[in-house]
């Protein structure tokens, strides 16, 4: 029989053993630096010996632990296992019990030996990293590897380099090992948060130098979770974020979930910044869900880190399309469908507003009812619709190619009050041109029966000119149109005018349709309504195409520029060039056949991934040699029985 006592927090696991003799033993696993605590006197030769053995392994990138066990008596583990039933039974503070019962039991060690694995990079991680940090976003490393494992796995990672200065506080230094040597709990605290305090505070001080004389050289900031528990202190926790926010990179090794989280929290509170946490194991979903945005990575560590984060995906790489490409994509539409929306309302409100002054504040309508409810349901819905799903300023492979563009959304360039006010200065001016043209064109007007044009004409008119003006402005705001958007534009207008037809010919009691009954079709028999109708749209817009035009060509955006540099490339699907068979290896030919077989969507997963497992079945029909996967056939079998299925129940 066994006990088995895990927390990711404690970084450690431990297992009672009872052997066939009746022998009980404690087997304890765990980081390095905790199992070291727990060692009973005796242990200083193997002590040193595996330390130099796992500096050599951490050196190596290797991920390392440490053994331990531990002799237990009958009535030790009588009394111990009590204490556990009863902390286990608690209804209150039960992990802190349990917590204080496993220091009653795991301590006087004697140390076994350490292992150590090697965990490869996932396939471009290096190079993902590296465009990001192009793209200006900040990389932290929180890690619970050794702090030599963690230095190797950043070279690695490009995140830091030969040129790199860096300033590290480790826990490993000959003032806390001799502390740790005379074994009093206390003062070996006092030690490492005296010298956390004394590092902080002049690393602090040497990085602003650094940044001052030098800005381009990069600065990287390690620290351990032993002195990262002492750098949490509310007194240190200022020169801890002030030094990390003007390193270029970040690295925490050996720390729990739980600091992780602490350390995302302290830079989305303390440095009010965006956050976005990334990781693929069970220890990693406190620090996703501290962050603004978590995303989990769906490998072998389990699924724990999906369902716990906000995005899933296959692997690390694919961060670079979900920041660079999708997501910046995403922050452009918002943008321009947030401010669209206020421009049109704003635009809409106004021509209304100027009616005010010729009524003397009485009250009296300019707009149908009608009108007012279905401008933003139909009349100018569409359009906007279209630009927030399909509008993009580069391609996918130019946002990747210069990752710089990403910096826009950093530096919030199309979310300001200044890009706010430019919107509603032309809501302000097309309002004014939308009322008085209209309302000056109308005073002579006359339609056919030689009646004057009155109120609900005007108004007829001017709402049909802000209808055509909103929606085709929209089409100068958007860097790529495709025939939707033309769609979405022409049949929001055809819906005005379907509407109109339809409304002012029909007049009841119940409602104010005399108001506006026929009135299009007095407007249509007149030379007032097509001249307006062209002319009103032209000058409204003139001011708006003047801007953008001077805006391009004097101060252009970094996706402008991007653009004029290849507005003469193909198109990116285009610049494909399929290899010519004859020059291929068997080799080569057998890879391409294979990349070029048909592919189907997983079903047994809630992402969007291709599977894998129907690459022998599609080779099989186009006369391709590939091995089969066990997978496959399992797959196939399934989906035979599932075909086979409703015939036995048809028979039954």
């Amino acid at each position: 029989m066994f006990w088995n006592l895990t927390d990711s927090t404690r970084k450690r696991q431990s297992v009672v053993c009872r052997f066939p003799n009746g022998k009980l033993v404690l087997y304890c696993k765990g980081a390095d630096n905790v199992i070291y605590e727990r060692l009973a006197d005796g242990n200083y030769d193997i002590k040193k010996t595996s330390r130099e053995h796992l500096e050599q392994f951490g050196s190596a990138g290797l991920r390392t632990l440490c053994l331990a066990y531990r002799d237990l008596s009958m009535d030790q583990y009588k009394s111990w296992n009590e204490k556990f039933v009863q902390a286990k039974s608690s209804l209150r503070d039960r992990d802190k019990k349990l917590d204080e019962v496993a220091e009653l039991i795991e301590k006087d060690l004697i140390l076994i030996g350490c292992t150590a694995i090697e965990d490869k990079l996932q396939e471009g991680v290096p190079a993902c990293i590296e465009t990001l940090s192009a793209a200006g976003i900040k990389i932290w490393v929180l890690t619970g590897d050794k702090m030599e494992t963690a230095i190797n796995i950043a070279y690695a990672c490009s995140l830091v380099n030969n040129d790199t200065k860096q300033f590290i506080i480790s826990s490993e230094t000959d003032t806390i090992r001799e502390a740790e040597d005379r074994g009093d709990p206390v003062e070996i605290a006092r030690v490492i948060k005296e010298s956390v305090k004394q590092s902080l505070r002049s690393y602090l001080e040497e990085a602003r130098r650094s940044l001052s004389n030098t800005p381009e050289r990069k600065l990287a900031f390690i620290i351990d979770g032993r002195c990262l528990m002492y750098a949490l202190d509310p007194a240190l926790r200022v020169n801890l974020l002030g030094l990390s926010l003007i390193c270029h990179s970040v690295v925490c090794c050996r720390v729990s979930p739980l600091q992780k989280a602490q350390v995302t929290s302290l830079v989305r509170k303390g440095a009010r910044k965006i956050t976005l946490s990334i990781g693929d194991g069970a220890n990693d979903v406190s620090m996703i869900q501290a962050a603004h945005v978590g995303i989990g990575i769906s490998g072998q560590e389990g699924m724990q880190a999906v369902m716990a984060s906000d995005f899933a995906i296959a692997q690390f790489r694919y961060l670079t399309d979900l920041l660079l490409v999708h997501g910046r994509w995403s922050y452009l539409r918002l943008c321009k469908v947030i401010t669209y929306f206020f421009y049109k309302n704003l635009t809409f409100t106004l021509t209304q507003f100027w009616f005010t002054f010729q009524t003397g504040f009485s009250g009296q309508r300019f707009y149908d009812d009608w009108f007012q409810s279905l401008y933003n349901v139909i009349f100018t819905a569409l359009p906007v619709i279209m630009v927030g799903l399909f509008d993009k300023d580069v391609s996918a492979s130019l946002s990747k190619k210069y990752p710089q563009l990403y910096q826009e959304g950093i530096r919030n360039t199309f979310f300001k009050w200044k890009v706010i006010a430019v919107w509603g200065f032309f809501a302000f001016y097309q309002s004014i041109v939308f009322y008085y043209f209209t309302a000056a064109a109308s005073q002579h007007g006359h339609g056919s029966s030689g009646k004057i044009l009155g109120q609900w004409d005007v108004s007829t008119m001017a709402f049909t000119c802000v209808v055509v003006t909103v929606n085709l402005r929209l089409l100068m705001s958007c860097n790529s149109i495709t025939r939707w958007h033309y769609f979405s534009v022409a049949g929001s207008i055809a819906a005005w005018f379907l509407f109109i037809f339809i409304y002012s010919a029909i007049m009841t009691s119940f409602d104010r349709q005399e108001n506006v009954y026929f009135v299009i079709y007095v407007l249509m028999s007149t030379f007032f309504f097509y001249l307006t109708l062209i002319l009103v749209p032209v000058i409204a817009l003139f001011g708006d195409f003047l801007y953008l035009s001077l805006q391009r060509w004097l101060f252009p955006y970094d996706y402008q520029v991007v653009q004029e540099m290849h507005k003469d490339d193909p198109h990116e699907y285009s610049m494909i060039r399929l290899p010519e068979r004859s020059h291929l290896s068997p080799e080569e030919a057998r890879s391409y056949a294979i990349s070029m077989l048909p592919r189907e969507n997983s079903k047994h997963t809630g992402f969007a991934f291709d599977s894998p497992g129907y690459e022998s079945f599609f080779a099989s029909q186009q006369g391709v040699c590939v091995p089969h996967k066990p997978w496959d056939v399992a797959r196939r079998a399934s989906m035979k029985q599932q075909r086979q299925q409703p015939q036995r129940t048809g028979r039954s």
